[in-house]
């Protein structure tokens, strides 16, 4: 079974290159005419020295003008072949341009549309790399071996035609060592699928320990890890490396024979041709042309070979950017449906991130059109997966998740998307302008509007007295901002967007007192008219909405308001009891019940 798995993985990469080739056919058949004309222009100086030759043996006194033709004729072809092998690999690079163009737009529109879950799966640093190395060497592919394959393909087999024409017996002289080099090189590609994977494998691994490694560079130096992390990154760099050294190793005794093998013709064509010259069975100017003929004779075969080892990489990598285009992406009904009062309902969901790991186990609850409804447990109980599933990051294994009375999976994910706005914990902000990263739902919104939206989310004063306004760019992941700017920049990005569904993730969780009192009134004017679902980690901040949720080991444990569950003396009672008396805690403080520090 796992033998057809990789079978039907090399055929999807197969059919991704062909698909690719197909779609420029016209302009690469252009390139590939062009490069074999260029090549066929390499052979005609060895014509003319032929010529030259034969003037020089056979005539007691030579033509200096034939010389002369035969000199001009070889340095135009030389012109000729330079100028048609330079239009061949501009047309190639405008056909690889183009296909990486529409390759990345495809990974991209495919990312779009993929589960979350696929992609954290995946990870970021294995999605970078086929995205950025794995179709570069598609470029490479398309640009240069596809039409250098080809003319060196011609070359060879015309060149081999030549010399049969000319004298077959110092042809098969010239060619006698080829078979024993393709048989060196059989042996040296034994198992280079397997090499090839291997050290494929190695790289995307390398690639997601270092881009993990550098996502996480802060909390390194923080915690003065940089040992333990910088020997997980080299770990991945030296597995890479062994796997490369292994894959050359095994190459080496069969590869060196046939490279060997393949310069080595001129040794069996010289006492081939000497003995038949020595017989009068051929001239001086044939055995010159073969000895010039042979020295060339074997290069482009060579190069064949290393684009053959290269090919097996564009192969794999082509594979991985097949399997991904080809995963399958969240359903999408494509039907925009007339919703209901903007409720949220959760009906016996159960879900796991991991078939065999359940996070959410028969959860029912519902969010009231037009009230703020707050989420609160324990850590690990299950939170933020129901944010999740609201958003539809994931869809769930049993039950059913409603927005507006209908079911997730039944709206069109853009309708969804324009339903829910989500504010999360930790908010992404693009390497751009503030005014760029607020106006990410509605690019085309009126400015009045945005500083509307930055005004109420508390954030229009800070804005204003940055160097540029609005026209500030904030840095990778908007990192010249605090935290708590950032997170009322996404709350003034959820105003925009109007959606009356709002989720906030924890929106308050790690911010300072002065910019937790500026959330909390960012995330009042947010809420007002709209459905609010607060995950929250700080019970203060929600103490007021009118419905709370209390999960516990994936399950809902109780629900209702503030005092209610207090009186409940429950788990929320539990929970509110270790919140207030953190809050109290104090460094050197001295718990008098038990006589410890707090």
């Amino acid at each position: 079974m796992a033998a057809e798995k990789v079978t039907d993985t090399e055929q999807r990469g197969w059919r991704l290159l062909r698909h690719l080739i197909r779609q420029e056919r016209r302009r690469l058949l252009a390139a590939v005419l062009l490069a074999v004309a260029a090549v066929a222009c390499q052979l005609v100086p060895y014509l003319m020295a032929y010529r030259v030759a034969v003037e020089l043996v056979t005539e007691v006194d030579p033509d200096g003008g034939a010389l002369t033709r035969y000199a001009l004729v070889a340095l135009v072809a030389i012109a000729a072949g330079t100028t048609l092998m330079g239009a061949a690999l501009a047309i190639s690079h405008l056909c690889a341009y183009w296909l990486l163009y529409r390759l990345r737009r495809r990974i991209a529109n495919r990312l779009a549309v993929l589960p979350l879950g696929e992609v954290s799966r995946r990870g970021s640093g294995t999605i970078g790399k086929l995205a950025m190395e794995d179709v570069e060497r598609i470029e490479v592919f398309v640009a240069h071996m596809l039409p250098d394959a080809v003319a060196s393909l011609s070359v060879v087999a015309a060149t081999t035609v030549w010399l049969f024409v000319i004298d077959w017996r110092l042809a098969l002289a010239a060619v006698a060592v080829v078979p024993l080099a393709l048989l060196g090189l059989r042996h040296a590609t034994r198992g280079s699928g397997t090499w090839v994977a291997q050290w494929h494998g190695a790289g995307m691994a390398m690639n997601q320990a270092i881009t993990e490694f550098l996502h996480g560079i802060k909390t390194v130096k923080v915690f003065n890890r940089q040992s333990d992390t910088v020997a997980r990154a080299t770990g991945a760099v030296r597995r890479y490396v062994a796997a490369e050294t292994r894959w050359g190793t095994a190459f080496l005794p069969g590869g060196a024979a046939y490279f060997t093998a393949m310069a080595a013709n001129v040794v069996v064509v010289v006492p081939v041709g000497l003995w038949l010259y020595r017989d009068g069975a051929v001239d001086l100017p044939t055995l010159l042309l073969f000895l010039l003929l042979s020295l060339g004779y074997t290069a482009p075969l060579t190069k064949l070979t290393g684009y053959s080892s290269q090919l097996r990489q564009v192969r794999f990598g082509a594979d991985e950017i097949a399997a991904l285009l080809d995963a399958p992406a969240l359903p999408d009904t494509h039907q925009r449906v007339p919703l209901g009062p903007a409720a949220v309902e959760l009906t016996d969901v159960t879900f796991g991130y991991q078939p065999d790991r359940t996070v959410l186990q028969g959860v029912t609850l519902r969010a009231e059109a037009g009230e703020v409804t707050a989420i609160v447990g324990p850590s690990g109980s299950g939170k933020t997966t129901i944010a999740r599933l609201v958003a539809r990051f994931f869809d769930v294994s049993a039950g059913t998740v409603k927005v507006a009375g209908v079911d997730v999976r039944e709206l069109a994910v853009d309708q969804l998307m324009d339903t829910v706005a989500v504010v999360f914990q930790d908010p992404f902000l693009f390497h751009d302008t503030i005014r760029a990263n607020l106006t990410l739902g509605q690019p085309d919104v009126d400015d009045e509007l945005v500083y509307r939206a930055a005004r109420a989310a508390r954030c229009h004063d800070f804005i204003l007295a940055l160097p540029q306004g609005y026209d500030t760019i904030v840095g990778e992941r908007g990192a010249t901002l605090s935290g708590g700017e950032r997170q009322r920049i996404s709350i003034a990005r959820a105003l925009l967007k109007d959606a009356p569904v709002v989720v906030l993730d924890e929106a308050t969780a790690s911010t300072d007192p002065e910019n937790e009192v500026l959330i909390q009134q960012a995330v009042a004017s947010l809420a007002a008219g709209r459905t609010v679902l607060v995950i929250a980690h700080r019970l203060t901040t929600v103490r007021n909405a009118g419905r709370i949720v209390v999960m516990a080991d994936g399950q809902v444990v109780e629900s209702g308001r503030h005092e209610d569950l207090l009186r409940a003396g429950g788990t929320y009672a539990g929970l509110w009891e270790d919140a207030t008396t953190s809050a109290q805690w104090s460094l050197g403080a001295t718990d008098t019940r038990s006589g410890a520090s707090r």
